[in-house]
């Protein structure tokens, strides 16, 4: 990922949570994430989509000091 002068390395599941929510049309939720990202199909309490989303948001956010790159709202996570 990179803006202007700076570059940032993505891991793959992170590359493809931005591919995603940046496909997405409406806000998706945890759940959608555990199957369309991760291939989950259980309903097993994880929180590995949150950690992912948490630790994602940071390190956009100290490359390019942008803390609304993904958003979220009652209705799950997006794009702005």
């Amino acid at each position: 990922m990179f803006n202007k002068n700076k570059i940032l390395g993505l891991t793959e599941k992170e590359i493809d949570i931005i591919i995603f929510l940046k496909n997405s049309k409406a806000p998706v939720t945890i759940s959608k994430l555990q199957t369309e990202v991760w291939g989950h199909h259980s309903k097993l309490e994880t929180h590995t989509v949150e950690t992912h989303i948490y630790r994602l948001r940071k390190k956009i956010n100290d490359t390019f000091e942008n803390d609304e790159f993904i958003k979220s709202s009652k209705s799950g996570y997006f794009i702005k």
